[in-house]
């Protein structure tokens, strides 16, 4: 299995990780899913500060920040999104049912992406077999519930 297979399935793993100990920490801390987000998102943001510091990254400088367009300042928005919605659903909902509906999603924005080129990402076009199996992670995800 190719090493990025590996990575990625590892990310997969972390996400209920996450979803689980951010809705232990709303309803521990008794407060709201937005503050264990918050939270979350804070740990998240010091932790690649730490890395970025320890691997002695560049920063980019103001001239080229300024040349990057202004909807690709908004990819964070994904993750608050993601990050607040799962802490709130996981009590709800439970670990499977939450990932196996964030898969759906994910697979269907990522499906428009590719089959209309978004973002000048590569094209590539939605077929018979990518619908199947996004129509099997959608009965999966009812299976679950």
């Amino acid at each position: 299995m190719p090493p990025t297979f590996v990575m990625m399935i590892l990310a997969g793993a972390a996400l209920p990780l996450q979803f689980a100990l951010n809705a232990l920490l709303a309803r521990t801390a008794a407060v709201s899913a937005i503050w264990a987000a918050m939270v979350s998102l804070f740990v998240s943001f010091t932790c690649m500060a730490g890395v970025m510091l320890l691997t002695r990254q560049e920063f980019p400088s103001w001239q080229v920040l300024r040349t990057v367009p202004a909807i690709y300042w908004f990819g964070g928005l994904g993750g608050a999104i993601f990050v607040t919605t799962s802490t709130f659903a996981l009590p709800r909902l439970g670990a499977a049912t939450c990932v196996a509906l964030a898969l759906l999603g994910q697979l269907v924005m990522s499906s428009a992406i590719d089959h209309f080129g978004l973002f000048g990402l590569p094209h590539k076009a939605v077929d018979m077999q990518r619908m199947v199996g996004i129509a099997l992670v959608l009965a999966g995800a009812f299976v679950l519930r």
